[in-house]
């Protein structure tokens, strides 16, 4: 259990200090840069909303309240990747709890959080996400594909 656990914090810190160091690298970045042509381009956006500028916050009590939840949100997780069973679901948990933690600290510091990997089809814009968003869907990810690796594992009828 010791190294499932490990796994998880790994995962997370991994997660968190990656997340910190392309920030620290990409705020003082001031123009906009195509990485790939027609798909995806570096360019900066504070979001002060949640996911895809959802629930946006422009006061003080909106955002402490944004802030109070994201850090419920990554005690729960935290505690399942503690329990966590299985080395693929503490990785996942971590990336998550990771990720969360990333996004927790630039709203903490900065207000909102800085997204500036732009996806986009040619002209037709997708999102605007970070790293740590990056992290936190690939745990989601392995979590659903965990869930249907078990489902797989299960003998018949049961």
């Amino acid at each position: 259990m010791t190294g499932i656990r490990a796994i998880a914090a790994i995962s997370a810190g991994l997660s968190f200090v990656l997340g910190l160091v392309i920030e620290m690298i990409l705020m003082p970045v001031k123009a906009h840069a195509v990485l790939i042509p027609g798909l995806l381009d570096f360019t900066q956006v504070w979001n002060q909303g949640v996911s895809f500028g959802l629930f946006r916050q422009d006061a003080n009590m909106g955002r402490y309240v944004l802030i109070g939840v994201l850090a419920v949100v990554i005690i729960g997780v935290s505690i399942l990747a503690w329990r966590a069973t299985n080395g693929l679901t503490a990785a996942a948990y971590g990336l998550i709890v990771g990720g969360a933690l990333g996004n927790l600290l630039d709203r903490s510091l900065h207000g909102a959080v800085f997204d500036y990997l732009f996806l986009h089809l040619g002209t037709a814009p997708l999102f605007v996400c970070n790293f740590p968003d990056i992290a936190i869907s690939a745990g989601v990810l392995l979590l659903i594909a965990e869930s249907f690796l078990a489902k797989e594992a299960r003998p018949a009828g049961s």
